[in-house]
């Protein structure tokens, strides 16, 4: 996952991670979840962490300061 487009992407995932993390939660709950969905939701989740991983991969390493982050660009 690489190129200018790479952040909305990842940016995509994690929105969709979320709904399916609260939609899990209230399921589970409420005892409406089988094991079946559970792995599912547990392999999505494994393939988001590789994704945040692989888009980590390409950003350089340290600390951000004000000065990078502001005005910048998502390309």
């Amino acid at each position: 996952m690489s190129g200018p487009s790479s952040g909305a992407v990842l940016a995509e995932l994690l929105v969709r991670g979320t709904w399916l993390v609260e939609e899990a939660a209230y399921e589970i709950g409420g005892r409406r979840y089988t094991s079946g969905q559970c792995r599912d939701v547990a392999a999505a989740l494994e393939e988001l962490a590789a994704a945040l991983r692989e888009h980590a991969d390409t950003l350089p390493s340290g600390e951000l300061t004000v000065d990078s982050t502001v005005g910048g660009s998502d390309a």
